[in-house]
């Protein structure tokens, strides 16, 4: 499991507390990463998670994963980082591995639901260049950094979660 933008790790936690037999990693600026590591020591997961100092954005990943998770990050990125952004996470998920994105996306129309056009107007008050993106917009970018079969489910509160696999050789065929 890659949790990008993972803070205290606790996403990485709870998937490894539900399948024992993963390992984690969790990627987070390097501002973040020391109370990440502090997190990881105190929960007894040293020795499953690895902690790395990176910016999703600028930094070449390195490895290779089944998974990769990234919450409440996009937001708060310029349309050129999520292309970065995804693009990195894509060269280091395997052939059919998956990426798990969570978080405000707008319906196409961008009205549409009204928890993610409220954040959207957020992040624009908050960060420069952040915003809730479109369905479509997620669609593009993933297909841009390789990735296929793009999913959106929202779940009650409003939140989006957007899952898209690397191909393997079966979705190659199709």
């Amino acid at each position: 499991l890659l949790e990008i933008g993972g803070r205290t790790g606790g996403l990485t936690f709870a998937v490894l507390d539900a399948h024992p037999q993963m390992r984690g990693t969790v990627v987070d600026l390097p501002a973040t990463t020391p109370i990440t590591q502090q997190y990881v020591e105190e929960a007894g997961l040293a020795g499953r998670v690895r902690v790395v100092a990176a910016d999703v954005v600028e930094d070449r990943l390195e490895g290779s994963f089944d998974v990769a998770v990234m919450k409440s990050l996009i937001q708060v990125l310029n349309r050129e980082q999520v292309r970065r952004a995804l693009r990195n996470v894509g060269q280091v998920i395997v052939p059919g591995g998956a990426i798990y994105i969570l978080g405000s996306v707008l319906d196409d129309s961008r009205i549409s639901p009204p928890e993610a056009v409220a954040s959207s107007l957020n992040f624009l008050n908050i960060y420069d260049g952040g915003q809730a993106y479109t369905e479509g917009e997620y669609r593009d970018w993933l297909t841009e950094a390789g990735f296929v079969g793009f999913e959106r489910v929202v779940v009650p509160d409003g939140t989006s979660i957007i899952t898209a696999r690397k191909p393997n050789r079966a979705n190659m065929i199709q």
